[in-house]
């Protein structure tokens, strides 16, 4: 079984870093539309570590795709852009969620659902940030005299910002603040009691989770160069959830990974009318909970992979 997992990733591996040499424009924009939502899954994915399910993710997405859009406009780096609009939603999730989280969770998921519904609007009110219109003609990111001007290139640049983010939250869940997660995850209160400080662990979740939501802003923003309210809607940051629910719960990183490529690839090369997008994955997402409990990855986990398992050896007399 050691084997197994090995040969799977550097095969995933390998399709991603390849997939540029024969696939179409249309085929690798969609491929880099769907990294930018994997990153989505993935904040959603690691707020599930520690019980809270992230209903606020539009509202970072958008801080962090009008920070670029706006500085950029101005003459900003976009490599300045990124990390300034991160550190804005981590600021004000700090400040909103301060409130919230010694609340309960009830507290949290009105917070949650208020501020992400909240900033729709404040997106589209402001002039400043071109109004229910948006903000078009956002510039390319450069470094030094390479410009991401390039389907190819945009979308290597969000194989970066994946593969980042992985290794970010990799670092964190192998720590001693995941180890802290994966107590709260079991039970809160038994955590509590053997010291651990759930609301302090939240918090730090919430606001990792929160910079690398506006990070994904950052890049979907340059992707399309504009950056439109109606995209960062409170609806968009809620179909997040499928992109877990079909990839599979127990699986924080590639869960997400998986569930973003097929709500959001299939359906775009396979061209499904528009309207009939949120009811297929609507369908899709109560075959999972029918029929599949623990995601297209609970499969691997309990059919596919025990056959890989080592056997114990034949009794020989």
């Amino acid at each position: 079984m050691s084997k197994v997992r090995p040969a799977v990733l550097a095969v995933v591996a390998l399709v991603a870093i390849t997939l540029p040499l024969y696939a179409t424009p249309y085929m690798l924009q969609i491929a880099t539309t769907t990294a930018c939502f994997a990153m989505l899954g993935l904040a959603f994915g690691l707020g599930m570590r520690v019980g809270l399910p992230r209903l606020d993710i539009a509202a970072w997405w958008g801080v962090g795709g009008y920070t670029t859009a706006v500085l950029m406009k101005h003459g900003v780096s976009f490599w300045l852009t990124v990390p300034a609009g991160g550190l804005i939603a981590v600021v004000i999730s700090f400040l909103v969620f301060s409130l919230a989280l010694p609340r309960g969770m009830v507290a949290f998921f009105v917070f949650s659902m208020v501020i992400a519904m909240a900033f729709s609007q404040v997106f589209g009110s402001l002039s400043f940030l071109g109004g229910w219109g948006g903000m078009t003609d956002v510039p390319s990111p450069t470094i030094f005299s390479f410009t991401f001007d390039t389907q190819n290139r945009i979308y290597y640049l969000g194989l970066l910002f994946v593969v980042v983010t992985i290794a970010v939250y990799l670092a964190f869940y192998h720590s001693r603040i995941g180890r802290a997660w994966d107590a709260i995850t079991s039970s809160p209160r038994l955590a509590g009691s053997v010291g651990v400080d759930v609301v302090r662990y939240r918090m730090v979740n919430i606001l990792v989770g929160s910079f690398f939501i506006a990070a994904a802003g950052s890049f979907y923003v340059i992707h399309y160069h504009a950056a439109i309210p109606s995209v960062f809607s409170f609806t968009a940051g809620v179909n997040t959830i499928a992109y877990l629910f079909i990839g599979g719960f127990t699986h924080s990183l590639a869960g997400p990974i998986l569930g973003a490529f097929i709500v959001t690839f299939i359906p775009e090369y396979l061209q499904f009318a528009q309207t009939l997008r949120p009811i297929i994955i609507a369908a899709v997402v109560i075959f999972i909970l029918m029929f599949l409990p623990a995601g297209l990855l609970g499969v691997w986990d309990n059919k596919i992979k025990p056959r890989f398992a080592a056997k114990p050896p034949e009794r020989r007399d």
